[in-house]
């Protein structure tokens, strides 16, 4: 898991990468039906992809886009924010220390 903090500290450190935690207390959020991505183009419309239980959907009609991008903002509204996610991210890398690969 150190691995995966110490890149997801890295991407958070790119100028165009906002990383927001989620915490565990707000478990009745809007996103929780599963994953959502939205795609932004230059020169095509904006496309969703949305994970649920019975399994993943492309989404193509941009009154759906919107939806979509509407329960994203709500969830980023309920997330940290990104100053304060990294600094709990941090936080938890140092907790964690050094991982051994090996089990010897």
């Amino acid at each position: 898991m150190a691995g995966q903090l110490d890149k997801i500290i890295d991407v958070a450190r790119l100028p165009d990468a906002v990383i927001q935690v989620l915490p565990f207390a707000a478990s009745d959020h809007p996103g929780a039906d599963g994953p959502i991505s939205v795609f932004d183009f230059a020169d095509a419309a904006s496309v969703a992809y949305t994970e649920c239980n019975g399994g993943g959907m492309i989404v193509e009609s941009a009154g759906q886009v919107a939806e979509l991008m509407t329960t994203v903002n709500l969830i980023r509204a309920v997330a940290l924010p990104p100053r304060e996610s990294m600094n709990l991210i941090m936080q938890i890398r140092s907790e964690i220390g050094d991982e051994r690969t090996d089990m010897a």
